[in-house]
């Protein structure tokens, strides 16, 4: 997810009735009442970008509710999945970049967005979810979709 991917998705989110973004050093939290959403941004780093994410705890482990807000919070963070699958693609493959004969694998529980799958495309910078993982993420789209007249603005997310 490069800045303009990012400033497109924070102007979505600030465009929720009470919802606002409180930056953190590791993390951003999507507040919303008295919950939050967990929001890792991607990062771009030494010619790797990693992948950001979302996530929602809205129980502990004993199943308890974390907060009063929960039904909607929990409703938000799916609606947020949603808009961010409706622009992105999910079409990678991976493979071990260590391995001597590295086969690919379809992966299908990773979202990358238009402006990540064409800085991946034009570039040589890798795709991984961990920066110092063995393990990299390629587009594999067949030669007659066009990245930027299929998919529209979005975020490399994997999904939880």
């Amino acid at each position: 997810m490069n800045q303009d991917d990012h400033a497109v998705f924070d102007d979505h989110l600030r465009s929720i009735d009470g919802i606002s973004i409180k930056q953190g050093k590791h993390f951003d939290e999507i507040l919303m009442g008295d919950g939050f959403i967990q929001y890792e941004r991607s990062r771009l780093e030494d010619g790797v970008l990693t992948s950001g994410r979302i996530a929602i705890a809205s129980t502990d482990l004993d199943g308890a509710y974390n907060f009063s807000s929960r039904q909607a919070v929990e409703s938000v963070y799916k609606k947020l999945r949603d808009w961010l699958k409706k622009r992105s693609v999910n079409a990678l493959v991976c493979y071990n970049e260590k391995s001597e004969n590295p086969a690919t694998q379809s992966i299908k529980n990773f979202w990358l967005g238009a402006g990540a799958a064409a800085t991946l495309n034009n570039s040589a910078i890798k795709l991984k979810q961990f920066k110092s993982g063995n393990i990299v993420f390629k587009l594999e789209l067949s030669p007659n979709k066009s990245i930027n007249g299929t998919f529209t603005r979005g975020a490399f997310f994997q999904k939880r």
